[in-house]
């Protein structure tokens, strides 16, 4: 139909084009106007398509270069009298992916992800944002090609965090109410905090790398007869926009949750 649009309209610009006068000249400025504007709409959608196609490049792109930042990978030292070999090697792997559904509304929530076995993907893998800015979930169950993560906005949700300074930890939670505040708990009185504080994560579990952002102290006070403040954050991610995200899984988990396991049961 198009085709055959823009066919007619070429016809009628050469039948005018040999019979010049006044209308033919209104006739040609109103089809070359018209063609342009179809060009455009065209080219509009072309450039949709494509900036979708360069958006997961880059998230491909991104992936493999937090793989090589340096809290992504660890040293390991091997030392016989006086003959050092330094070696790095990979601590955490980062897989891009694309939410496919999202809700933020419920007392639980869950983010759904374009990526699963077949890419790699393990339960209880951390999700970021992929603006770099936040942390988005925690990996729940896997197909072969979706994963589902629990989003920090689920009243279940646990991430171990810390006031980035002095290094005071505690346990972020959802109270259910605002989707743009968490809540940190467990951190103790005497700690020095103050509002505009940065939360990041703490790295004492085998979920989130040490280090990533989370969000700014809006606002704590001391409940009367606690030990522990009540601190509330305000998220860097807003979840009701996110569309990019990394999975980054810690390849030395089980050695460590095996060991801790040992001691544990001794």
């Amino acid at each position: 139909m198009f085709a055959f649009f823009l066919l007619e309209v070429i016809a009628l610009s050469i039948y005018f084009t040999r019979n010049s006068n006044a209308n033919t000249q209104a006739f040609l400025s109103s089809a070359n106007g018209l063609i342009g504007g179809v060009y455009e709409s065209t080219s509009r959608v072309a450039r949709y398509w494509n900036l979708s196609a360069v958006n997961d490049s880059l998230a491909r792109e991104n992936a493999e270069l937090k793989m090589r930042l340096p809290n992504s990978k660890f040293s390991s030292l091997i030392q016989t009298n006086t003959i050092k070999d330094t070696t790095l090697q990979q601590y955490y792997r980062y897989h891009d992916a694309k939410v496919v559904n999202n809700t933020i509304h419920r007392p639980r929530n869950f983010i759904t992800i374009n990526k699963g076995a077949a890419q790699g993907l393990k339960a209880n893998s951390g999700v970021l944002n992929g603006n770099g800015m936040g942390i988005v979930g925690v990996v729940q169950k896997v197909s072969r090609n979706y994963a589902v993560a629990m989003s920090i906005l689920n009243l279940d949700t646990r991430i171990s965090a810390k006031i980035l300074g002095n290094n005071n930890f505690g346990v972020m939670v959802w109270d259910g109410l605002d989707s743009r505040y968490m809540n940190l708990e467990s951190v103790p009185k005497h700690a020095t905090i103050h509002k505009g504080d940065t939360i990041v994560t703490s790295g004492y579990s085998t979920i989130f790398p040490e280090g990533i952002l989370i969000g700014t102290i809006d606002s704590f006070y001391h409940p009367p007869g606690v030990n522990f403040y009540s601190i509330k954050v305000a998220l860097f991610n807003d979840l009701n926009s996110t569309q990019y995200v990394y999975v980054v899984s810690d390849l030395l988990k089980e050695e460590r949750l095996k060991l801790e396991e040992e001691v544990i049961n001794d």
